[in-house]
């Protein structure tokens, strides 16, 4: 049997656009997100009968919950927008861990109402938003495509403090570096002869 893979939740991301633009626009991740989560809920009814109890559900009701770090930005105005003009929103939950066999990425897509949304501006913590959204209908399952600058943004590689030559590698060797995950950490040792040196190298502390 296979192990089972466990899924970090920072790796969970959300994207979003107002439903209006969607024929003229891509959608846009959350800035600056915190955490997202997604609940769903059926109610069940049991009836008594004198043949033994029926059970009957009712439709499904999902609901989102949304954080992130006030920013000036498009999607932190467009949250506005959403919630002060009643306006449908789209939002995807996309999990950067699951890819299919043409690159894609698993996601869920649902339509929604933002129903609250709770700006908190704290004078000693950075200003944060809460919003709310109630799905309308079913969300749906599916793997979405992700932009090449998109990608780079959500799963960069290591980078040294030098100047990137050519086309980067995107290996962990930009930039005169080196990954960590390259290198035998075991054998890092403290440079003594040069521990009292300055930055540049010249003269000492």
């Amino acid at each position: 049997m296979a192990e089972v893979q466990a899924l970090p939740g920072k790796r969970m991301v959300s994207y979003f656009r107002l439903l209006e633009n969607a024929s003229k626009e891509d959608a846009e991740i959350v800035p600056l997100e915190g955490d997202s989560s997604i609940s769903f809920k059926r109610d069940s009814k049991s009836t008594a009968t004198k043949s033994g109890n029926i059970s009957t559900s009712s439709g499904l009701t999902a609901e989102i919950d949304q954080t992130f770090y006030e920013g000036i930005s498009k999607v932190s105005d467009e949250f506005y927008d959403a919630i002060l003009d009643d306006k449908i929103v789209e939002y995807w939950l996309v999990d950067l861990d699951r890819v299919n066999t043409d690159g894609k990425y698993w996601a869920i897509y649902a339509r929604c109402h933002v129903t609250e949304d709770k700006p908190s501006f704290k004078a000693d913590s950075t200003a944060e938003r809460s919003p709310k959204m109630n799905v309308i209908g079913t969300p749906r399952r599916g793997y979405t495509a992700l932009s090449d600058y998109d990608k780079d943004m959500l799963d960069y590689a290591f980078r040294g403090i030098g100047k990137v030559d050519g086309e980067p590698k995107n290996d962990g060797t930009d930039g005169n570096g080196l990954a960590y995950e390259n290198n035998d950490s075991s054998k890092d040792v403290v440079p003594t002869d040069t521990a009292n040196k300055k930055p540049d190298g010249k003269g000492t502390v």
